[in-house]
């Protein structure tokens, strides 16, 4: 009897742990539901109405080629990405036009179905709810969302780099010897990633080679003829990557050097700048530990995450520093999740009950989601791009005031002109690229309209805008978008407009020697968050002048030592005799200076000795708008 009852206690206790475990189960996939729902929701709001930006239609151009070898030679080998989103984008615009809903769609998915891989990795890295967690945060985070948004490498080498770390797992650590479905997956997978972008190409690498530190004897042959079939269908990348490193030179630079507080930068980024999504996660991560359930082991999984997040940054950080910028928070996104997935490591399976595994996920999803659409106005910002909002404002302009001139700056006219077309703005003044700040000036000077609009994508020329203000002094209107700005002016006052351009001289006079017009502007006249400043001079030369200048000196108020100095001349400037406008200018930002503790001294410097009339010398100065870095910086 004794032997019976003891035999009968064990089916009934085990029953009843799986039970137990049946149903955290079930809550636990409830929840990656749930986790799914709110990123599925977070990307695809409004998505219909989400413009394209610089990157989307700069690639879009590039598959304006009647030819597949035509667009290889012009819209991949002077690219710095590797072929494979532009190869599938060629194609892709031919099937669905240029919507931005169909163009963007693929990535969305591929952006959301990376929450799920995430939870993935987790799950096979260390637990169940250790990749719930860290889909949770991934989710919400802005870093993801915008990412997943976007029509470039990112959101789909992000995907393939995860879907390749599943397939690594399954043949390094997988229970049962590899099939030959599973080294086809790994294969395809890792060359798919290489063509996506360089650096989850570089991640791609780490991974494999990783690999064989852990991998079993029996597995090597899989492992390398996988690999090798991986560089097999990679290979007619390799050409690109010669051409775009060693003889085009560049996979990067018109970005500016990575500051010191770039890690600490970016997983601020990755939160949203949000103390209340910080303080979650942080408590999150310290669950098991408080509760006593912690995964002890799994420190070479830790290690090995750690290392690759950390060798990435290393060489795009030291490549930016010794050759061209090139590291940036998207160089970051195809080891990120790894990182995130350890920040929860300390997940078991039984770490919570499944009431606070609620509760920790539902505050995950509650902070982010709320740090993303109130804090960060991620929706605001991201819905009206600069693109599409200059040609709205033109044609609102255009609609009001009768005797306008516009003008624009991009990239190329095509990026220019794909909002401006629809919106049946026609007789604008488009530059680009391949245009100068001749162009600038002969595009205000040639001009007698009553009223300006100028508006620019990606960072114009500073002096653009002080050489409009110059022409036109009086300003109606301003908007700023991410990397992008627009204002309307009028050549008179006019209604509310203020005077964006502040004269310095009382009358018009006459150069012929070698100095002229110095004059004084105290900073703290300047308001304190004045980021862009010029000096422009409206003049007409006798003949073509040369090397005459309009200098910029900035001085420290306490110590009237020089700090900054800049000067535009006229060679930059001029096409020939007659009326041109001289200006120089730059960004306190940029020189790291507050305008309240300098003293601006400005003057022309003729050296030239040309013989000119000088009708008005000024400065326009320009608040920083926050709403210009907003998608990557703090709000404020």
């Amino acid at each position: 009897m004794r032997e019976v009852r003891r035999k009968s206690k064990v089916p009934r206790r085990n029953h009843l742990r799986r039970a137990h475990f049946s149903a955290s189960k079930r809550v636990d996939y409830i929840l990656l539901g749930v986790v799914l729902l709110v990123a599925a929701v977070l990307r695809f709001w409004r998505f219909p109405e989400l413009p394209f930006m610089h990157d989307e239609l700069s690639a879009l151009y590039r598959t304006q080629f009647d030819s597949f070898s035509a667009m290889v030679q012009g819209g991949i080998y002077p690219d710095s990405h590797p072929s494979g989103v532009q190869v599938f984008l060629y194609y892709w615009v031919k099937l669905v036009g240029m919507s931005e809903f169909w163009v963007k769609l693929p990535f969305a998915l591929m952006g959301l179905a990376s929450v799920y891989l995430t939870f993935l990795i987790g799950k096979l890295w260390y637990s169940r709810r250790a990749g719930l967690m860290a889909a949770a945060v991934f989710a919400a985070s802005q870093f993801t969302v915008f990412y997943s948004q976007l029509a470039r490498p990112y959101a789909s080498g992000l995907f393939f780099v995860l879907l390749f770390a599943v397939a690594w797992t399954k043949m390094v650590f997988g229970k049962r010897k590899p099939s030959i479905w599973l080294c086809v997956a790994f294969a395809l997978t890792a060359a798919l990633t290489a063509l996506a972008h360089n650096f989850s190409t570089a991640t791609a690498g780490l991974v494999f080679l990783t690999g064989l530190f852990f991998l079993p004897k029996e597995r090597r042959l899989h492992y390398w003829l996988s690999g090798i079939g991986a560089v097999a269908v990679y290979s007619p990348n390799i050409p690109v990557f010669y051409h775009q490193l060693f003889e085009y030179g560049s996979i990067g630079g018109w970005l500016s050097t990575p500051k010191p507080t770039f890690l600490t930068d970016f997983l601020q980024y990755t939160m949203n700048y949000s103390s209340l999504f910080m303080f979650a996660a942080g408590v999150v991560i310290v669950l098991p530990l408080i509760y006593g359930h912690w995964q002890k082991g799994r420190n070479a999984m830790r290690i090995m995450s750690v290392v690759w997040f950390l060798i990435v940054f290393g060489v795009a950080y030291a490549y930016s520093l010794l050759k061209e910028p090139i590291l940036q928070y998207s160089t970051m996104i195809f080891v990120y999740p790894f990182l995130l997935v350890t920040f929860f490591s300390l997940f078991k399976n039984r770490s919570l009950n499944s009431t606070t595994t609620i509760v920790a996920v539902a505050a995950l999803l509650f902070a982010g989601a709320e740090s993303l659409v109130i804090d960060r106005r991620h929706y605001d910002l991201m819905y009206e791009q600069g693109f599409d909002g200059i040609a709205k404002s033109i044609k609102n302009d255009k609609d009001t005031l009768a005797d306008l001139h516009s003008v624009t700056w991009s990239d190329n006219t095509f990026m220019s002109e794909f909002y401006q077309k629809p919106n049946g703005i026609a007789n604008t003044y488009v530059l680009g690229r391949y245009n100068d700040i001749t162009d600038m000036n002969s595009a205000i000077c040639g001009d007698t309209s009553q009223f300006l609009c100028f508006g620019w994508t990606d960072y114009a020329d500073p002096r653009y805008d002080v050489m409009a203000a110059a022409a036109y002094p009086y300003k109606i209107c301003e908007k700023t978008w991410f990397s992008s700005h627009y204002m309307t002016l009028s050549r008179q006052p006019y209604g509310d407009a203020i005077t964006a351009f502040h004269q310095l001289n009382g009358e018009p006079y006459h150069v012929d020697g070698e100095w002229a017009g110095s004059y004084i502007i105290k900073g703290d006249t300047l308001d304190a968050n004045t980021d862009l400043f010029g000096v422009a001079a409206d003049m007409v030369f006798a003949d073509a002048a040369s090397n005459c200048q309009v200098v910029i000196e900035v001085k420290d108020a306490a110590t009237d030592s020089l700090l900054y100095w800049c000067a535009a001349a006229s060679n930059d400037t001029l096409r020939n005799s007659g009326r041109n406008i001289i200006a120089s200018a730059f960004r306190f930002r940029d020189i790291g200076i507050n305008p309240h503790d300098a003293v601006i001294k400005t003057y022309i410097w003729n050296a030239g000795l040309n013989v000119a009339d000088v009708s008005k010398i000024g400065y326009y100065g320009a608040v920083y708008d926050p709403r210009i870095t907003a998608l990557n910086d703090p709000l404020h």
